[in-house]
């Protein structure tokens, strides 16, 4: 086994050790929240149908994009790795097993893309998200599903889908005059 495997072994050791009933319902609550992306979908697409926050949607939709191509369809694919129950069936995830690869963990990236693509257009509306988002990735490893270092590589990829997906679309919307200057609104 591989230094980094290690501690990420040790680490989920440790949290299991750490269980309890209210802990587990409320990170079973938020970890379904996480499921697929449907609730950042959801958000997304409320804020987008709203014209007063439109643009705030947009940035959060084409960041949850960006993340789940780079995340779901090309790393995950690339690299296959496996869960940690795979590794140790001894470990009680105590909800369903997820079936796809662990590394980079979707949840945690596509929370980390919203909540930040949010926080950047609108510090209010994004910080409680971000609590939010840090809840579901810490509910990831909570449930042994997977592996510290794959929470950290999703919220790594959440973060830079975030700030790519802010610059590129602040750069089109810009040079299109597609959004409002400043102090314009």
């Amino acid at each position: 086994m591989n230094a980094i495997t290690e501690w990420d072994i040790s680490i989920l050791e440790k949290i299991e050790s750490l269980r309890c009933e209210p802990l587990t319902v409320f990170f079973r609550i938020v970890t379904y929240l996480g499921n697929h992306g449907i609730i950042w979908i959801l958000l997304s697409l409320v804020l987008i149908i709203n014209k007063k926050t439109r643009q705030i949607g947009l940035f959060a939709a084409a960041a949850l994009l960006l993340q789940f191509i780079c995340g779901e369809l090309i790393l995950k694919f690339i690299i296959q790795r496996e869960r940690p129950f795979y590794y140790r069936p001894d470990f009680d995830t105590i909800i369903n097993h997820p079936t796809s690869y662990s590394f980079p963990s979707g949840h945690s990236g596509s929370s980390a893309a919203f909540s930040l693509a949010i926080f950047f257009q609108n510090k209010k509306l994004g910080a409680p998200l971000l609590l939010l988002a840090a809840s579901i990735c810490f509910s990831r490893i909570y449930f042994m599903v997977h592996y510290p270092t794959d929470v950290m590589a999703g919220i790594t990829l959440g973060i830079a889908s975030a700030v790519v997906t802010f610059f590129l679309l602040n750069h089109i919307f810009k040079k299109k005059n597609w959004m409002p200057k400043a102090g314009q609104e």
